[in-house]
């Protein structure tokens, strides 16, 4: 039999404080994040039809109108004996809106409404967010007549949706969706929870990927391994409740890399404040894994073990009281995106004598007494060191193997920080030498401080190919870069800071090729 549809009796609502309703988004009364959902909104507000609140299901709040001998009155309570109560229920969504007159008396109403933000996915931004909106408009529930007491809330953060890697929605009926408790029992809570954080950009639907959950696990690894290899050298250096008085002084000589690492603590500090006020929690939780992964644990520990391993008693307590104080940073800074292994990390180290969730946020450290001109050689060392690994990769030199390697350099300050460098490429011998001179064939490297040479045996033929393979990438980078200086506009119109900057890009690549076709020349 065919199935045709059937006219029947529905109600309706108009929709009251439209135009208010899309007033306070556009003066942005109440701020949407992302921003680009303020289109939909509008789109919608400005093209909205009446809406059928009636539902023929049997659980839901009763339509309040009452029927008695073809009279038919809406009101919440019963006219009189001989009233019928319509038989249909109110839509979900018109039951939603009462929000905020079900959950609070008008006391607390009017202590806490509106709210500070919304959390919710942009699916309903129709049903449930516009419609709260309105009726906060049209009722005025607030302590005062004044629009802004009366809009519901200030801030609307939407969340994206996790969806398989075919791009469906998880649901029981797909049978799609991983079991949480098994990724817990195999990532751990503090790794499930870190893995999608870190993927899940704002206001966007993201595909579940089980790899981004162990990369969590092995994040949280990480940040135990180092907080092992602290205790392994004593009690912390930092006394519990005193985090906030330790400043400047509390740390003694700063080495080149303390200081590069509490700057970038302190711009880590900035970009996460900007983050929140952004709702980017994503953008939060990558940074922080850069900053904790790689500028801390891969750079900083490693360099400061030069003096954590020194018979220089001061060097000592010094490069242990920096990585207390960035270490109790962290902690603090990671605390709502991994709950568990920072309580524990936090009471472990003796950081703390409460719970670390009544600590308080790390402040900058004030650097004003430093000289962070010092901070400039770093990079270039990490950068040099980098790329020592690289030709050790390339050779097929083990990572976990002692070699020998020379810096042809004329940057000054090197000396002092041989034996750090030398730590960080695992060399057996460094030779910094501006006229160092090596056998033909041997593995080089254009670096910010100079050349850097693997001083092993190679195949000369490889070596080639390696070296024009950097040539033609450099190449590439110069060509980008003078196509851009050749545009009149961009000279003329970018900041002289910028344009002055693409100059020297062009010179140092220009520099780089010359040399690395140098060591090419020398094969022959």
């Amino acid at each position: 039999m065919p199935i045709e549809p059937r006219l029947s009796e529905q109600w309706f609502l108009r929709y009251p404080k439209t135009k208010e309703a899309l007033a306070v988004v556009k003066k942005h009364l109440i701020r949407f994040f992302p921003k680009h959902w303020e289109k939909v909104y509008a789109q919608w507000l400005a093209n909205i039809q009446d809406w059928c609140i009636s539902r023929q299901v049997w659980w839901g709040h009763r339509i309040p109108a009452w029927y008695c001998n073809g009279e038919t009155r809406v009101q919440i309570d019963s006219p009189g004996e001989g009233w019928r109560q319509d038989e249909d229920t109110l839509d979900t969504w018109f039951s939603s809106w009462l929000w905020a007159y079900e959950t609070m008396d008008p006391k607390t109403r009017k202590r806490f409404y509106p709210t500070s933000v919304l959390v919710t996915a942009p699916d309903i931004i129709f049903f449930w967010v516009a419609r709260m909106i309105i009726a906060g408009l049209e009722f005025k529930p607030g302590k005062t007549a004044k629009i802004e007491d009366n809009i519901p809330f200030h801030d609307v953060f939407f969340t994206g949706l996790i969806r398989d890697k075919q791009g469906r929605k998880m649901s029981k009926s797909l049978g799609n969706s991983p079991d949480p408790l098994e990724l817990i029992d195999k990532y751990g809570a503090d790794g499930l929870r870190f893995g999608l954080m870190r993927i899940a950009p704002s206001g966007q639907d993201i595909r579940f990927d089980e790899k981004q959950i162990e990369e969590g696990r092995n994040f949280a690894t990480k940040l135990w391994n180092v907080a092992r290899f602290r205790q392994m050298h004593g009690s912390t250096q930092i006394a519990p409740g005193k985090l906030d008085r330790f400043n400047r002084s509390s740390f003694g000589e700063l080495s080149i890399y303390a200081i590069e690492v509490l700057a970038q603590l302190n711009e880590t500090i900035d970009a996460i404040e900007k983050g929140y006020r952004e709702y980017q929690f994503n953008t939060v939780v990558q940074r922080l894994y850069d900053f904790i992964w790689s500028d801390y644990c891969d750079w900083f520990v490693e360099a400061a073990k030069t003096e954590i391993f020194s018979e220089d008693d001061a060097k000592k307590s010094s490069a242990l009281a920096v990585m207390d104080y960035v270490l109790s940073a962290i902690v603090r800074l990671l605390h709502p995106f991994m709950p568990h292994i920072t309580e524990e990390l936090w009471s472990l180290l003796g950081l703390g004598k409460n719970s670390i969730q009544f600590a308080p946020l790390p402040k900058k450290v004030a650097l004003k007494d430093v000289d962070l001109k010092k901070r400039k050689l770093v990079s270039p060392i990490y950068e040099s060191v980098q790329a020592g690994r690289n030709l050790r990769a390339q050779a097929r030199v083990a990572s976990n193997q002692k070699a020998k390697y020379a810096l042809r350099s004329k940057q000054s300050g090197l000396a002092s920080e041989q034996q750090t460098i030398a730590r960080l490429l695992n060399a057996s011998e460094l030779v910094i030498d501006s006229k160092f001179k090596a056998g033909p064939g041997t593995p080089i490297a254009a670096t910010p401080l100079g050349e850097i040479l693997l001083i092993v045996e190679v195949d000369r033929a490889a070596e080639r190919e390696r070296l024009d393979k950097e040539i033609a990438k450099v190449e590439d980078e110069l060509r980008a870069v003078e196509e851009k200086l050749k545009n009149k506009s961009f000279v003329d119109r970018a900041p002289k800071q910028v344009v002055e900057l693409h100059r020297q890009r062009r010179a140092n690549f220009a520099e780089q090729v010359r040399k690395l076709k140098e060591a090419r020349d020398k094969l022959d």
